[in-house]
């Protein structure tokens, strides 16, 4: 029996909807995962992700999530019985603190308000009261709340301790500013549904030659052997026709090969302006309906907008509306705010001057 889908438009914060012709590659032949013409399309890919991390040193793409990546990275970084500090001002914070305490790392949360960026001076005190640590974790753009981190100050502070900094840049990656090597990160994981506005189903881990120097002088012990970073690292320099140890979904790999070819057409900074152009578009709009947002502009990540829900209004059924009579999907709350925002993403096609304004005469109907 033939399935009929709805079609949907996605105001999430992630996945979103990707260009036509990205979506398109997908379903494009198959083609082997190694040999030279794949070891061709990988290197193409690992380059254009490092110029977008801003890294020269290594960039992984991995089967999976950014969860995934987060895994990977901090299984690779910090062994069984290390103690990790992380920063926790939104649910993502609690995410890689759920990932570190699986790894039996010990974790110390430092706390922050949910909807605010994090202030390094707090941290700075956290980290001399408790430590000490082996490592300092925190989230870019805090997707749960829409706040933007002060990711560079945070990595200069991790140096300031002399221990490494883990970066959940999942949702900051390629839509804000992001210089791994300038700002002295040691690992930053990000994926391929967020910003780049590519398909799901990729995550990426950089990792800075001051994060190899960390992990080649802090053995781990066992972890397992494909989501090691030191696996990964010996199939990207050792095995040029495969150059990761595992079988990748080569016409997903194709599609974000095309779509970052697509981002660095605009310039990284052409980029990155595209969404604050986008989330300035989105607020002001919103704002003129009289209704507000959680997090002021000087803390907030242009990728997501947390839109309060006003008095009397119940989220759920704002949804149910959303979806029922304009077609679009949209986000609630997590946590302690999952009654109190509507998450709203402006990545992909969501950045759209379109699916704005068809978004803000939807929210000017049912909010108002």
């Amino acid at each position: 029996m033939e399935r009929c889908m709805t079609t949907y438009r996605m105001l999430i914060p992630g996945p979103v909807d990707v260009d036509d012709a990205v979506l398109k590659v997908l379903g494009s032949p198959q083609i082997p995962h190694y040999g030279p013409e794949w070891a061709a399309i990988y290197a193409d890919v690992v380059t254009d992700l490092k110029h977008l991390f801003g890294t020269t040193a290594n960039v992984f793409p991995i089967v999976g999530s950014g969860t995934t990546g987060l895994e990977v990275a901090i299984g690779s970084m910090l062994a069984t019985g290390k103690r990790m500090a992380i920063v926790r001002n939104g649910w993502f914070g609690e995410h890689m603190a759920n990932i570190a305490k699986a790894r039996g790392i010990g974790v110390h949360m430092i706390e922050g308000e949910w909807g605010r960026a994090i202030s390094v001076d707090a941290v700075r005190a956290e980290l001399k009261q408790h430590g000490p640590f082996d490592a300092l974790g925190f989230v870019y753009a805090e997707t749960s709340t829409g706040a933007l981190n002060p990711v560079k100050e945070l990595a200069a502070l991790a140096k300031e301790f002399g221990i490494p900094s883990i970066v959940d840049a999942i949702t900051g990656f390629a839509g804000t500013p992001l210089e791994v090597d300038a700002w002295d990160i040691d690992v930053c994981v990000s994926a391929s549904q967020k910003a780049l506005a590519a398909p799901a189903g990729l995550g990426f881990v950089a990792v800075s030659q001051k994060g190899w120097d960390y992990m080649d002088s802090h053995p781990v012990g066992p972890i397992g052997w494909l989501f090691d970073l030191r696996t990964l690292r010996s199939y990207q320099q050792g095995s040029p026709e495969h150059p990761q140890p595992a079988t990748m979904p080569p016409t997903l790999v194709l599609a974000v090969q095309l779509r970052l070819k697509q981002v660095l057409a605009m310039g990284k900074q052409g980029y990155v302006d595209h969404h604050y152009r986008a989330a300035a578009r989105f607020r002001k709009g919103i704002t003129s309906m009289g209704i507000g947002y959680l997090v002021p502009d000087a803390e907030a990540t242009p990728q997501v907008t947390s839109v309060l829900i006003p008095a009397g209004k119940d989220i759920n059924e704002i949804k149910k509306a959303m979806k029922e009579r304009y077609g679009f999907y949209t986000a609630g709350g997590i946590g302690p705010l999952a009654s109190k925002i509507m998450r709203v993403g402006h990545m992909g096609k969501g950045a759209s001057d379109t699916y704005i304004d068809d978004a803000l005469e939807a929210f000017g109907d049912i909010l108002r």
